[in-house]
């Protein structure tokens, strides 16, 4: 006989974000039988509550540490690139090494196929009350609609990345989610893009408070433009780039020490730390945790000597300590661990980001003096000169090259652009060495989820 609790990690159906929420509507997803939604129909009866159950999302993305949304894209990520690797000898090689089996990979479950799927649930519920709702204002039920989609289209972003063709789900009906193949990587950038349309369409330009914490109609433009390089659609995503920076909203840091704090003039979005106590968990995860105490996440040799010299950011963004005899260099961006005083917010999307994208747009557009353009205002705030690329080879390498030394350790960049580049094999496999192979620019589809899950299949070489 079956639990009440149906077991579809899919489509999961307890999810507790609702300590923020006020007493009457603290079960909000929390649902006995998927069939009875009586509970979130109560929610979506109040504006304080509906909206609520929408900020409640991002509080949970940071509830907990070493997830997906608040640390573990970034770590992860970078050691399965060429950024990071792990202090302890034999701890985290399954990632350094590109040697994830069905044994040593649990976390990728946990970590990542789960919890994504339990905010784009949340996002389907939320989406499916709302549209119900005949008691919340149209700009109320817009704005939280806009927050839902992009959700849903940031979480479907980085699953397609890690894992390649995934579920596709956009409804709340666990039974068509418990037995859910996969969608080919065309088709969830499709709902993505589609998504990320519909959300600036809802958003306004102007943030719903003085922080920059719920994402507003430039945060989906910023993630559409993103899209749209990683599927060259090049004058869509040059587009997108031109209005977020002509609409004069942000501006780089002058002091690369202020680029990740709260209130930094080139956050498009930030999350809110909610663990008191504490500011980033990427800070937590990274740095020391005392004057007396060793890094754990460390920097490459191959990213630290890929920076040019005088460029700023090395020095700024990267830190070492000596222990006995190793000199050891770790990510530096995050630089408070902990405190009462909430300093830092993380960092999800900001403005040196679009520069580089509409650097590349126009780059594959033969734009060569506007792609010139675009990386010297980069390299000028690193304390660089301009570039000296002048063609499209040598922009390639350069554009590369900067957001290689920009985007370091944020959100996976560098593990994402050398697969969409197709350039995984050529850069990783003389640095991997014989642990390298073809299939390792996806990770394996949680074997957990197939034993669910008749319908999935797993990736090549797992």
């Amino acid at each position: 006989m079956k639990s009440k609790y149906t077991h579809i990690t899919l489509c999961t159906l307890l999810i507790v974000m609702l300590g923020l929420l006020s007493t009457s509507c603290k079960k909000f997803i929390e649902v006995e039988d998927p069939n009875d939604q009586l509970n979130s129909d109560k929610v979506f009866k109040d504006s304080s509550t509906a909206t609520s159950a929408i900020t409640g999302i991002y509080s949970e993305m940071l509830t907990n540490r070493n997830l997906f949304s608040n640390s573990a894209v970034t770590l992860y990520g970078g050691m399965s690139a060429d950024e990071l690797y792990f202090y302890t000898p034999g701890l985290k090689d399954e990632f350094t090494k590109n040697e994830i089996t069905q044994v040593n990979h649990i976390n990728i479950d946990n970590s990542f196929w789960k919890p994504a799927y339990k905010y784009i649930y949340a996002a389907n519920l939320a989406l499916e009350k709302l549209s119900q709702s005949q008691v919340l204002s149209v700009s109320l039920k817009n704005q939280l609609a806009g927050e839902a989609k992009f959700i849903r289209a940031f979480c479907y972003f980085h699953l397609v990345n890690l894992f390649g063709d995934v579920p596709l789900i956009t409804s709340t009906k666990y039974q068509n989610a418990a037995t859910a193949p996969r969608t080919a990587i065309t088709e969830i950038y499709s709902q993505v893009i589609n998504d990320l349309n519909e959300a600036k369409r809802l958003l306004r330009a102007e943030y719903v408070s003085a922080e920059r914490v719920r994402p507003n109609n430039w945060t989906a433009a910023a993630l559409l433009s993103r899209c749209y390089l990683y599927t060259s659609r090049w004058q869509e995503a040059e587009s997108e780039a031109n209005a977020i920076i002509n609409s004069s909203l942000y501006s780089l840091e002058t002091n690369l020490n202020s680029v990740f704090l709260n209130g930094s003039t080139e956050v498009i979005w930030q999350m809110k730390p909610v663990r008191p106590g504490f500011n980033t968990y990427e800070g937590l995860e990274v740095l020391p945790a005392s004057p007396f105490s060793i890094p754990t996440y460390l920097v490459s040799s191959s990213l630290r000597s890929s920076f040019e010299n005088g460029d700023n950011r090395k020095n700024s963004w990267i830190k070492f300590r000596v222990f006995n005899t190793d000199t050891l260099y770790f990510p530096y961006k995050y630089k408070v661990p902990n405190g009462a005083s909430l300093t830092e917010y993380y960092m999800v999307f900001r403005i040196a980001e679009i520069y580089l994208i509409r650097a590349e747009a126009s780059m594959n557009q033969n734009k060569v003096s506007d792609a010139i353009s675009d990386i010297n205002i980069i390299r000028g705030r690193a304390g660089l000169g301009n570039t000296l690329a002048n063609d499209i080879p040598s922009l390639k390498l350069a554009i590369e090259q900067e957001r290689r030394s920009e985007l370091f350790c944020e959100w996976s960049h560098r593990w994402y652009d050398l697969k969409r580049t197709a350039r995984a094999t050529d850069i990783l496999a003389p640095f991997k060495g014989a642990t390298w192979q073809l299939t390792d620019v996806l990770w394996p589809i949680p074997q957990q989820e197939i034993n669910l899950n008749p319908s999935l299949s797993q990736n090549p070489g797992y």
